[in-house]
């Protein structure tokens, strides 16, 4: 099977040869630039100099002369102006910043006019002055919708509260950029807004023929203009992004490369060629030798029905057996993808023994480890402590919790089990810190803190006192888990003391919680050998023979973002160009369309079970092979067999002495039956 990546290899390798190494390259993914190299290698069958590769963020930030600035000291930043217009706790804000921070970073994205799109419902009179770059239809999209509003009879609470915030997002947006500009931070939608207008406005020097001091072209963009690129399997673009790929075009130093098949470029319905339609005609380049039609090449798609979550995992074992018994072993052209990363765990344990080599693209989520349990245990225990005469006290629970972690047990050893094991014999409800005051170890766990500076320093010391006594051997108290935690809460700290906000307790847990929940753990492996088990952002630019996708259900593939948070409604991101439901229904339709068109043998799995979460519904994707594709989808069910052991015989000998017993009974006996113990009798003969 030729790859989209080999394709390209081979054509730029025509076209420079041994040269190729002085080439600039870019990739929608990290990932692919391995894939690519091996590619090269195969080509070239001799030693190369590998080309650089780049990003687009590492281009616009070249462009802009900035880099981008942490996160949660932005929107402490933002907070600042927000609260100028708004009462409201940072605490309570730091969810909505995050939101508010997303609108401003598409606004300067797409490259729009903060004014015009934030615009006051009193001025309406002059909305076709100021929207002239626009279209009749989008222009009939923004007056439909302000029409609702009514000035003088803004009759309910949530329309009067739409508007003060509508009203007051104009001004927060430009004093936020204003007060990062004077402390020298910014966020990627300032890069790429700056960059953009750097390369608009750059002329040469020699076209300035009216007299005037000719404009000198940033440094950053002379050596930009140096180098030659290439833009290879890229797909939905913001505006500043195609400012970019302009800019390359204009200057004839780039070639795209884009990874479509005609199947759903040529046909309009197709959401799957949403941008690549346009890409193609605006920046065609090397495209046309690459056009490809292998969608409609035979393929196996199956379709399975699985009554569970973890019956979706265990089909992985299926699958991979099944392209064992057809005499191929499941190798790096065998692809296991996940769109719910919760089935990682299931999925590695399904998988066979007999297969030897596996990479995993997708890292492990912190919260998953034992370190991070043992870093809410602690926050638990400092929560709920309690300050009497004699000293702090802690709730029973979470001091036998702690006792009880396995790596607390493997520093402390049988003390840790012996304190445990004594405050519930003792049954005491809170457990006083004094109790510890004879260990060290113990004393420093068992101590009650204030303040949120002295809560990180708590939490670092306790981490790192546990990370250094865990034996590296140990499979599931890895030391790296605790350096990660206490990177992580270092690095928020150093932010909140830049900021010089009013910190509580509870704003610091908050903060640190919801920035623990995107890190992700990476595996060790070869990337180039054994299966590839990856979640569906990690496919871009790869193609594999042996496709198994897993969770094909609609909530989670494309999954539903029209109840997405924004401040920014639908009406008027679908007018001015911003990412809208179906903007995320395009992009995703592809990665599916896309990684499909060149594999041979496709699995979709989806779980029919329903919930208040899940409706068990199959993706429309799978009803778009159906009904639209020329294959003909197979589908399956997983049965649910449910074997219950064979109970074994339970009877009691009549020896005499039974006999006896039951004789008292009888006529002759002493015993007479009543109505509940025959009941008894019936219900438990034994």
């Amino acid at each position: 099977m030729q790859t989209f990546l080999s394709q390209s290899a081979e054509a730029l390798y025509a076209a420079y040869g041994e040269d190729i190494s002085s080439l600039h390259l870019l990739f929608p993914s990290r990932r692919a630039r391995l894939f690519f190299n091996e590619a090269l290698a195969g080509i070239a069958g001799k030693p190369l100099w590998q080309p650089h590769y780049r990003t687009i963020d590492d281009l616009m930030e070249e462009a802009a002369g900035l880099r981008k600035s942490d996160s949660v000291r932005l929107i402490a930043e933002l907070y600042r102006v927000y609260s100028r217009y708004h009462t409201e706790s940072f605490d309570k804000f730091y969810r909505w910043g995050e939101t508010l921070l997303s609108d401003f970073d598409q606004i300067d994205k797409y490259l729009l006019d903060a004014r015009t799109l934030f615009i006051n419902i009193t001025e309406l009179k002059n909305l076709e002055k100021n929207l002239s770059y626009l279209s009749v239809e989008q222009i009939a999209v923004i007056r439909k919708f302000w029409h609702n509003f009514d000035i003088e009879n803004l009759n309910s609470p949530e329309k009067q509260h739409f508007v003060g915030i509508w009203n007051s997002l104009l001004p927060i947006y430009e004093e936020f950029r204003e007060r990062l500009k004077e402390i020298g931070l910014v966020y990627p939608g300032m890069i790429y807004r700056r960059a953009a207008e750097r390369m608009k406005a750059d002329r040469r020097p020699e076209t300035l023929l009216d007299g005037k001091t000719p404009i000198r072209r940033p440094e950053e963009l002379e050596q930009i203009l140096s180098r030659r690129y290439a833009m290879i399997g890229f797909n939905a673009l913001s505006t500043s992004e195609e400012t970019l790929f302009d800019y390359l075009q204009r200057h004839r130093i780039a070639e795209f490369f884009w990874d479509s098949d005609l199947y759903y470029t040529e046909q309009p319905e197709q959401e799957a060629g949403l941008f690549l339609r346009k890409n193609i005609l605006r920046f065609p380049g090397a495209t046309a030798s690459l056009r490809n039609s292998h969608f409609t090449e035979p393929k196996e798609i199956v379709a399975v029905a699985a009554p569970s979550d973890a019956m979706q995992a265990k089909y992985t074992a299926a699958f991979l057996e099944e392209i064992a018994a057809a005499g191929k072993q499941p190798d790096q052209e065998t692809a296991i993808v996940l769109t719910d990363e919760t089935l990682l765990s299931p999925v590695l344990y399904s998988i066979p023994e007999t297969i030897d080599k596996v990479n995993i693209t997708m890292g492990y989520p912190i919260r998953q480890t034992p370190a991070y349990t043992l870093l809410e245990r602690l926050i638990e225990l400092q929560q709920h402590k309690k300050t009497g005469k004699s000293g702090a006290v802690f709730f029973h629970s979470h001091v036998t919790g702690l006792l009880c972690q396995p790596c607390v047990q493997l520093i402390a050893g049988t003390a840790a089990s012996d304190h445990a094991q004594d405050i519930l014999a003792k049954r005491q409800i809170y457990v006083p810190q004094n109790r510890f005051s004879g260990d060290d170890f113990f004393a420093g766990l068992f101590r009650p803190v204030s303040g949120w500076k002295e809560l990180c320093e708590y939490l670092i010391g306790v981490l790192s006192r546990l990370g250094q006594g865990i034996s590296g051997d140990s499979e599931n108290l890895q030391p790296e888990f605790f350096t990660l935690l206490i990177d992580h809460i270092y690095q928020l700290q150093n932010t909140l003391e830049e900021c010089e906000l009013e910190i509580t307790d509870g704003v610091l847990l908050s903060l640190l919680r919801k920035m623990l929940q995107q890190v992700r753990i990476p595996y060790e492996g070869e990337p180039l050998e054994g299966i590839q088990i990856m979640g569906i952002l990690e496919t871009r630019n790869l193609d594999f023979e042996h496709v198994l996708i897993l969770s094909v259900n609609d909530d989670t593939f494309p999954g539903n973002l029209s109840g997405s948070a924004s401040f920014i409604p639908f009406n008027l991101r679908l007018a001015y160009g911003l990412p809208t439901p179906q903007y995320h229904e395009g992009v995703y339709g592809y990665y599916f369309y896309r990684l499909l068109q060149r594999a041979r043998k496709v699995h979709l799995v989806y779980s029919v079970r329903s919930d208040e979460k899940k409706s068990g519904e199959p993706s429309r994707y799978i009803y778009q092979l159906d009904y639209e594709s020329p294959h003909t989808v197979i589908h399956r069910e997983m049965p649910l067999d449910i074997h219950f052991p064979p109970k074994p015989s339970l009877e009691i000998p009549k020896d005499p002495s039974v006999r006896q017993i039951l004789d008292r009974y009888l006529e002759t006996g002493d015993r007479k039956i009543s109505p509940a113990l025959f009941n008894s009798y019936v219900e438990s003969p034994l």
